[in-house]
């Protein structure tokens, strides 16, 4: 992350998203990855602002504080910080800067990355915001790493008890690349359930959720709810793990109809409902537990 990139067209999707989750009660940590603004146009994609009517309906609140932050010169993720768009945030904003030897800019970013964790400590969600996305091995001293988050600090936040979300884009990789990429830290975290997220207004960004299983169900709501409200504009991509959210959590119930068929109802890990009847057996019906009993007249 940039000073220069606040308030584009990316982040406006990317606050939306984490109010989203704050509005459903986790606890947001963001670490910014900042990084010192540079000469390039990155960051002046805020032409979206103007157009009112096709974007401040989903997120009106949101959308007027960042016009104002966006018109100021020396804009700066303070002023996200202080807008009160992300409540009850923690946020690591120290500039990730490593200078001079391999060694040297292997301790600095060590440093920088431990005292992360310190002021993230009680986040359930830690959203890490590199420029890049995913350096692919923890090479911490490689010239321009500074632009990426490592595979070693997503760990490190997720086994210290965090959810974590990184920032990445498909860049120039091809679908397989893309895929592999997508796919790569849930090689080194089997235990993660994944979840990924691409935003689809300017440059293609996505977001890549690693959830404990025991927070999977109530972080699948808030990423169906963005999907809904942002339709078409968030979707959600797979990794090499597959549709996670429909997988059966072995919760089953076999029921046998009067005239001889079959129904099986089964809770998939997202907290919906899959219905199987006999009579098409290649059709599954979704439905939440809600909806379900109601159906039932029970409530």
């Amino acid at each position: 992350m940039k000073n220069q990139y606040v308030g584009d067209i990316g982040d406006y999707g990317k606050y939306s998203l984490l109010r989203d989750f704050i509005n459903a009660g986790v606890k947001i940590g963001v670490n910014w990855y900042l990084t010192e603004n540079d000469d390039t146009n990155d960051g002046r994609f805020t032409d979206y602002l103007e157009n009112k009517d096709e974007y401040r309906r989903y997120d009106p609140e949101l959308f007027d504080v960042i016009k104002r932050v966006a018109s100021k010169k020396n804009k700066s993720v303070m002023d996200i910080q202080n807008s009160g768009i992300l409540p009850g945030a923690f946020f690591y904003s120290d500039i990730l800067k490593p200078v001079g030897t391999p060694s040297d800019r292997r301790n600095i970013r060590g440093r920088w990355f431990e005292e992360s964790i310190h002021v993230l400590e009680d986040a359930d969600l830690i959203f890490m915001d590199p420029d890049n996305g995913l350096l692919e091995n923890n090479n911490s001293s490689k010239l321009g790493a500074e632009k990426y988050v490592l595979p070693d600090e997503v760990e490190q936040y997720f086994y210290a008890g965090h959810n974590v979300v990184y920032y990445c884009h498909k860049g120039r990789r091809n679908m397989s690349q893309w895929f592999d990429y997508k796919s790569h830290m849930f090689s080194m975290i089997p235990e993660a359930k994944p979840a990924v997220l691409t935003y689809h207004k300017g440059s293609q960004r996505s977001y890549i959720f690693l959830i404990h299983n025991e927070d999977f169900e109530k972080y699948r709501g808030v990423i169906d709810k963005v999907t809904r409200r942002w339709f078409k504009i968030f979707t959600e991509e797979y990794t090499d793990k597959g549709d996670v959210a429909g997988s059966s959590d072995e919760c089953v119930i076999t029921l046998n109809r009067l005239n001889g068929t079959t129904v099986t109802i089964s809770k998939r890990a997202d907290g919906q409902l899959a219905v199987k009847s006999s009579n098409d057996p290649n059709c599954t019906h979704v439905i939440s537990a809600d909806l379900f009993c109601r159906s039932l007249g029970l409530w």
